[in-house]
């Protein structure tokens, strides 16, 4: 009896160990996405300086957004693949240090395409990021804490987000364009030296080999707080990409996820990265300190929301959708305030509200991320949150280019007057009908899945209670 309460202390101290050295662990980790955060929206308040360094036209501004998130999104399921192969902690390695030269060529570059080309450097270094860190998350905290770690990150974000406001303002007129960017570009291949050490066994291993049924939406589950590492039979052979990415899409969940990240995410960023500071100097005749203190308060709402929505999303997952698509419709409204107000000038509080109305998409798009994991086996649960995570900034890249084609378009050579920002907004504002629409479209089809599952007598994650537009919906579709 003595020998096994000995065995059983050491194996508790062990474990408490693990426990603190979790917390350095996603603390190093994160560090890499608050600066990676500070890298992308960098140009959200360096617009008009890059418009001038370069003698470009808003459609080529509208490209640095077009080419980062387009590469950004491209990368996530490889980013995903690269994590599984080689571990997180290297590739976040890699992923700060290709961050860092990505700025600093940026710093120095002369010519349109050599700022181009760091801007596609920068979103291949930053699309290993975030989902490095879930994953990290993921293995060395228990599946209940998943939930507020993940908003805990996205806070940090948010911290980026905001030394990328008023701070790096007065960093640009203090410093000026070369050395700003030279010293953000430094600090972050600097802190590549933290994650020079080497690896260590995560407490929650996620490598598994669960079969890929095993998370079915509508079927059967274990418990939620069951560690992964408990559901390990044996080791089975890796499958091929191609086949994770298949199983990973072919859940409707994954692509309910999917939609609902695009339908949430796609206003905010579009509007803190690159089109809100034109649209507030040049279209509002706001000066830069105004511009940019008005999108500190887009940092503010995003860190207030996700205050709320984060702890609701983790202990309230039957509200999860329906969070996810009230925070969709808000974003359209608050677009759709600053297209449709009279004269097209809201006064400043108004701005302020809707910056802050579109803050809720960053923190309600993460809930695509809950869904990734809920509904996905270990083995394609990376693959998912790249999938996942790829819809947002698709969506982005595609709605930030239209953006410029729209302001170059209806300005006709001349420089954007506000008139022709309301129509660059409407862009947005129909982007979000559309994958709203699509995100409501997959959500009825799940739920009539879940609902059929119900009457057979199977068991469902989450279970779901008839509605007048399921019945409806069951009585449209084929």
């Amino acid at each position: 009896m003595r020998e096994w309460a000995t065995v059983t202390s050491h194996f508790s101290r062990i474990e408490d160990a693990a426990r603190r050295s979790a917390w350095l662990v996603w603390l190093l980790a994160v560090g890499v996405y608050f600066f990676g955060m500070v890298h992308r929206t960098s140009l959200g308040v360096a617009g008009p300086q890059a418009v001038a360094r370069w003698d470009i036209s808003a459609t080529e501004l509208g490209s640095f957004i077009m080419v980062q998130l387009g590469l950004y999104a491209a990368m996530q399921v490889p980013a995903g693949l690269a994590i599984d192969r080689f571990g997180p902690r290297r590739v976040l390695l890699v992923a700060t240090v290709v961050m860092g030269t990505a700025q600093l060529v940026f710093a120095v570059a002369t010519s349109y395409p050599v700022a181009l080309l760091a801007r596609a450097l920068l979103g291949v270094g930053d699309a290993m990021v975030f989902i490095a860190v879930l994953r990290l998350v993921a293995g060395w905290f228990p599946r209940r804490r998943y939930a507020v770690l993940t908003m805990a990150t996205g806070l940090v974000g948010m911290l980026g987000n905001f030394a990328a406001t008023v701070p790096l303002v007065l960093a640009l007129g203090a410093l000026g364009w070369t050395k700003t960017f030279l010293i953000t570009g430094g600090i972050s291949v600097a802190y590549a030296l933290l994650l020079l050490r080497p690896a260590v066994a995560a407490p929650f291993r996620t490598d598994t080999g669960e079969e890929d049924g095993s998370a079915s939406a509508t079927g059967s589950r274990r418990d939620p707080d069951q560690t992964a590492a408990s559901t390990a039979a044996g080791v089975t052979r890796p499958a091929r990409p191609t086949g994770t990415m298949r199983v990973a899409w072919a859940r409707r969940e994954t692509r309910l996820a999917f939609w609902l990240h695009q339908g949430t995410m796609t206003a905010g960023t579009v509007v803190s990265l690159v089109w809100g500071y034109p649209y507030l100097t040049e279209g509002l005749g706001y000066d830069d300190a105004a511009a940019a203190s008005l999108l500190s308060v887009y940092v503010l709402g995003n860190l207030l929301s996700s205050l709320v929505i984060g702890p609701l999303a983790g202990r309230r997952p039957e509200w999860r959708t329906a969070m996810g698509l009230a925070v969709a419709l808000i974003c359209i409204l608050g677009i759709g305030t600053l297209v449709l107000w009279p004269g097209g000038r809201p006064p400043t509080v108004v701005i302020g509200l809707v910056l802050a109305l579109l803050a809720t998409g960053v923190p309600g798009s993460q809930i695509g991320f809950h869904l990734a994991r809920d509904y996905n086996s270990p083995r394609t649960m990376a693959t998912a949150t790249g999938l996942v995570n790829a819809g947002g900034f698709l969506g982005s890249m595609v709605v930030a280019i239209v953006v410029g084609v729209v302001l170059d378009l209806s300005a006709g050579g001349a420089p954007a007057a506000l008139g022709d920002y309301r129509w660059a907004l409407g862009v947005i504002a129909v982007a979000g009908l559309f994958s709203t629409t699509a995100m409501v479209l997959v959500l009825l089809g799940a739920r009539a899945r879940s609902l059929a599952r119900l009457a057979s007598g199977e068991q469902v994650l989450i279970a779901v209670t008839e509605r007048p537009w399921d019945r409806l919906w069951r009585r449209l579709s084929p």
